[in-house]
Parts: C-alpha cells; structure tokens; sequence
C-alpha cells in the first residue's frame, strides 16, 4: 500500500489542496492532528479532508477548539483558536470532536504528539529522548506531527516518522510538507510542493487574525 501522511494543516485549505493534488493516488490518507488554528479556511480544511477519506487524529490545537482550554497555549495562538470556534460550522466542530487521539493504519500507530501526550513535542536534537518515548510501545512503526518539521529517524528496531507540516512548516522550508509511507518497500518520502501562500496570507489579514501568522508563511518558521 502507499499511504499518503499529512499532519498540522491549521487550516490552510490552499496548502492542503496542493498536497493532495501533489499526493496523486494513493491507497489511505492519514493524518497526525492540528486540522485547524492559525490560518483562515477551517471549514474548507475539513470539507476536503471528508473529500478525501482523510483518516485524523486529534491534535492539541483541535482538542483546544473543541473544549474552550486554552491554557497550554501562547496569547497569538489563543487569538486564533478563538476566532476559529467562532466561525467553525457545527458539522466541522462535531467532525473535529470525534477525532481519536491515534490510529492505526496498516501497522503504523499515528499520534499528534507522542504516545504519552498529544502535548510532547518530539524533535531529532534530542535522540535520547526521543527514542526513550517510544521504548514501551509495542508498535514498531511511528508516525506525529506537532514539531511542524519533517523527520526519519530509526530507534532500535523501530522507526519514528514525522511528514512536517501541510499549513504552517517551520524548518525554514516555506513548501507545504507531506510524506509517503510504501509499506510493501517499507520506504517513507519526504515530499514538499509550492502553494499561493500570498493569498493565504491576504486572507488571514483580512479576517483580522494576528499578523504573525502570515509572516510565518513566507519564511516557514
């Protein structure tokens, strides 16, 4: 099977539109949470997400959307998870309140954060760490998202995979990133494609959400 992965889309739906045309068929796509926040399309990030048969876990930003807490959260991202319960429609808020907090999906586990926390945020400058997190879980395919940043990394017997993020990248790639997972060649592929992030950015201006958003849309970080 080729499974294509995606994970923190924050509601970019022109990104997102990107990668799926990018994808090209594939047998399953899934995703590692943060469907929405930061960008102005949440609506439209879902409808295509049903479109597709996305598979979604949720992330920390979509339980913060669904629950009110924003506590975890800095005051810019505060300021988005606000306007987007404000403007999510009740078929997208009850799409984003049945989300699992994993899945399983031909042998890859898929979380947001960690199998801990959907809070973890698990980078590739701390290795030790890193692997010690997965240590205990029997799975030995991971894949998360949460860092906003692309990675492969093996640990022991298992193997950690992050696709980067569709919406919002931040390892100074501004491409929107996904990934593909062939579980017949056991490969994972690191993909990025170009998107009209400047009406991405128009558009978050327009809709009076922090400014910062869309600075962070030229630069990916």
């Amino acid at each position: 099977m080729r499974i294509g992965l995606i994970s923190d889309i924050h509601a970019n739906a022109i990104a997102l539109e990107a990668v799926l045309e990018s994808m090209g068929k594939v047998d399953a796509i899934v995703c590692a949470g943060d469907i929405v926040g930061y960008n102005p399309y949440p609506n439209e990030t879902i409808e295509l997400l049903r479109k597709y048969n996305v598979r979604c876990v949720m992330g920390d930003v979509d339980k913060a959307v669904v629950t009110g807490d924003t506590e975890w959260f800095n005051g810019v991202t505060v300021d988005t998870i606000k306007w987007t319960i404000r403007h999510l429609k009740k078929d997208s808020f009850d799409f984003i309140r049945s989300l699992p907090d994993h899945l399983d999906c031909d042998g890859m586990v898929i979380y947001h954060g960690s199998p801990g926390s959907m809070k973890d945020l698990v980078f590739e400058y701390e290795p030790e760490k890193m692997c010690s997190i997965f240590e205990s879980v029997e799975h030995r395919i991971f894949a998360f998202g949460h860092t906003h940043i692309p990675l492969i990394k093996e640990c022991g017997d298992k193997t950690i995979l992050n696709p980067g993020s569709v919406g919002q990248p931040r390892d100074g790639n501004n491409q929107a990133s996904y990934a593909i997972w062939d579980t017949e060649k056991q490969t994972f592929e690191i993909k990025r494609v170009t998107y009209d992030y400047r009406q991405v950015q128009a558009k978050i201006l327009s809709e009076g959400l922090p400014e910062l958003m869309a600075e962070r849309l030229t630069y990916g970080k």
